[in-house]
């Protein structure tokens, strides 16, 4: 990085208000955030504090029905990834992450057939708990996850003109009007709740993968996100009431020629005796059925880029990434979702070296 641009030891706070009250300045601060650090804070983001409260009682709620029920709704009854994962069933790195979770997207059928590509699968209808245990789960997660493509949308237009492109330059290229965006209900309980031999590990390092932008609500007051900054040193980002925490995707990263990254980052279990972390995260994806090509970034940008990153995160499938993005998607949901792989992918896993019992080749 530039001589007088120190690596970052916090998060940057930005305030969704300014872009409207001075969008210069607010352009300037997320231009920095994006270049430097690859996460940031948003507050004032229109999605009322009310509404945030019944989204985390209707997490807890799923998270503490009978096991039974929620594997109901597990992944393993269907072949797009969407549902509940039961506690350790997730893999990052060849270790399984100390988390439960429940994935749900915008509502779409399935419409794959054979002869389709085979990450045509990935999008169709989510698995949904009983109503009759839950009757506000499903109009609520819904509700979350229109309000979080809105404020995901207003935020990629922001990111555009910081990066010194038109508003809907990357929207308009790759993201299609009625594409399946996911997001995720998550539980990491404390390391008192755990076995020894599981470690502290919620999820490993990693950078969010495909897509533009993640946003993440912190829905309880345990600590655990960690961000590793561009020296390799892991930053605390804890929760701050009535904020989303915003990051890069690779899929932003690469169409961006690399001037904004991707941050790893990873969850570490709550300390014993302070109950579970909950979460709840929204990631806006890219398209994909396009080959993703770099987009022109003025010049005085570019010069701005990071020289060196440093990461844990591993790289699996990157030479797929930019030539066939959504066969690049399914490559990493069966690396980490090896039940779900065998019983739908076996072959495709096979043909890529990914060995669901025992792990993925690196490839």
């Amino acid at each position: 990085m530039p001589a007088d641009i120190v690596d970052f030891d916090s998060i940057p706070v930005l305030d969704l208000q300014e872009a409207k009250t001075n969008k210069p300045q607010f352009l300037s601060k997320l231009q920095h955030a994006l270049i430097h650090v690859g996460f940031f804070y948003i507050k004032n983001h229109d999605i009322s504090a009310q509404f945030l409260a019944s989204l985390t009682e209707n997490a807890i709620g799923f998270f503490d029905l009978p096991i039974d029920e929620k594997l109901k709704a597990e992944k393993i009854h269907s072949p797009t990834f969407l549902g509940y994962s039961i506690q350790g069933n997730e893999i990052t790195k060849d270790k399984k992450d100390n988390r439960e979770q429940y994935d749900f997207a915008n509502e779409l059928p399935a419409t794959w057939v054979p002869g389709d590509p085979e990450y045509k699968r990935l999008a169709g209808p989510n698995l949904w708990p009983n109503p009759a245990l839950l009757p506000d789960f499903r109009p609520t997660i819904l509700s979350f996850h229109s309000q979080a493509l809105a404020l995901a949308t207003k935020l990629t237009r922001l990111v555009a003109e910081a990066l010194g492109l038109e508003p809907d330059a990357l929207l308009n290229e790759y993201v299609l009007p009625n594409q399946q965006h996911r997001a995720k209900l998550i539980k990491y309980p404390a390391v008192d709740q755990l076995a020894p031999q599981d470690g502290t590990q919620g999820v490993g390092a990693h950078r969010d993968t495909a897509s533009l932008l993640t946003i993440l609500y912190q829905a309880s007051g345990q600590p655990g996100l960690q961000v590793q900054n561009h020296s390799g040193k892991w930053i605390n980002a804890p929760p701050i009431a009535n904020t989303f925490v915003v990051n890069i995707g690779t899929g932003l990263e690469y169409l961006v020629q690399g001037v904004a990254v991707a941050t790893t980052h990873r969850v570490v279990n709550p300390p014993a005796n302070t109950g579970p972390r909950y979460s709840v995260a929204f990631f806006q994806g890219t398209r994909p059925d396009k080959k993703l090509l770099p987009v022109d970034i003025p010049s005085f940008i570019l010069d701005q880029k990071p020289k060196k990153v440093v990461s844990d995160s591993g790289h699996q499938f990157n030479k797929l990434f930019a030539d066939n993005p959504g066969l690049y998607t399914l490559l990493n949901r069966i690396s980490s979702h090896r039940d779900v792989g065998i019983k739908y992918y076996h072959q495709l896993a096979k043909l890529h070296g990914i060995d669901v019992v025992y792990g993925p080749e690196l490839k």
